[in-house]
Parts: C-alpha cells; sequence; structure tokens
C-alpha cells in the first residue's frame, strides 16, 4: 500500500475514530504566553471538543482545509493519509504550530515540512492523546513533534522549552541541511 500523502503506519492502526484531541496541558502551556487563548483558528476541532485549543475553529463537516484560516493557527491534523494537505496548508498559511507524528522519514516530512517550517520541538515522552468525549487515550503509537511556522510560532516553543512548560529538543530550520535558503 503506498502512502506517499501521509505516514505509512496508520491504516493499520486506524481504529474506531481518526480524531484524536490534544492534552488540555499542551494548549495550556500555549495559553500561559498570551493574557487569554494563544491561538486564534483550530482548523481540525472535533464535532464534539472537550476543550478549547482556539479562539474559533472548524469541525469535518466544515472543511477546515476549504475555510479561510486568520491568525496563529494550531492544527493537530486528522490521523490518516492526507497529513501532507494539513501540512502544505500550514507552509502557505505561515503561522502557527502543527503537531504530528514524527515520522522524519516520510514524504511530508521530507518534502512538505522540513523545506517550510521555522522550528520543531520533538517532546521528550509519548503524547497520549484523547477521544471526542474527554476520555483519555494510551500513549500515541509513535513520538509526536510540534513544528512552527512563521517567527512568533517557532519562538512560542524556544520560550515553552524554556521556562519548562514543555520539555524536549528544540531544532531550529538552520539545522536543515536541506534547505537552500541558507
Amino acid at each position: 500500500m503506498n502512502k506517499k500523502d501521509g505516514f505509512g503506519h496508520e491504516k493499520p492502526n486506524e481504529g474506531e475514530t481518526n480524531d484524536w484531541i490534544t492534552p488540555k496541558w499542551v494548549i495550556d502551556a500555549f495559553d500561559s504566553l498570551s493574557d487569554s487563548m494563544f491561538f486564534d483558528l483550530d482548523p481540525c476541532i472535533s464535532m464534539t471538543q472537550p476543550w478549547l485549543t482556539a479562539r474559533n475553529g472548524y469541525n469535518i463537516e466544515q472543511d477546515g482545509l476549504k475555510q479561510k484560516w486568520d491568525g496563529m493557527v494550531y492544527c493537530n491534523p486528522p490521523y490518516g493519509n492526507n497529513v501532507n494537505v494539513w501540512a502544505k496548508q500550514m507552509a502557505e498559511h505561515g503561522n502557527g504550530v502543527m503537531l504530528i507524528f514524527a515520522r522524519i522519514e516520510t514524504h511530508v516530512w521530507q518534502r512538505e515540512i522540513f523545506p517550510t517550517a521555522d522550528g520543531f520541538l520533538f517532546p521528550d515522552r509519548r503524547i497520549s492523546f484523547y477521544r471526542p468525549d474527554g476520555t483519555k487515550g494510551s500513549s500515541a503509537g509513535a513520538p509526536s513533534a510540534f513544528v512552527a511556522w512563521g517567527n512568533k510560532a517557532r519562538d512560542s516553543l524556544i520560550e515553552l522549552v524554556d521556562n519548562g512548560r514543555l520539555s524536549g529538543a528544540f531544532l531550529d530550520k538552520a539545522f536543515y541541511t536541506g534547505s537552500r535558503q541558507w
């Protein structure tokens, strides 16, 4: 099975949903950098979002890929073989943070993320995502990464690591040697 547009491991691991909610502690960490909510838009909210991730959001029926994106975007895309279209949209928007599996050998990382993103935070532990009903799932089947587009998003990841709200290794775009922009 060719999965050039996403991660090559999802189909066998799909269960009853590809809708996995970001833990509230992650959103709280970002919100600690702001007087209110850090993110303006989440184009991938669940139909039964148990907590807000941004001031505004689009659910599956509204199709966040077809809507206008404004401000600082938070994107934890639906897991499946279309991760690349979300990464392309984030790169085009250029202002936000995406939380995805750190499958850095995949097409999406090599062709969409590394060449366009401004910073990368690889958490020092696997993230346990939540189901749409708010119950905690087991830890993810793969490591995750926060990917930043734009200086504000990049700087926020650095600040969250520096102040201990998120822990892991931050890598700047300057470490990406495939970029012809440097």
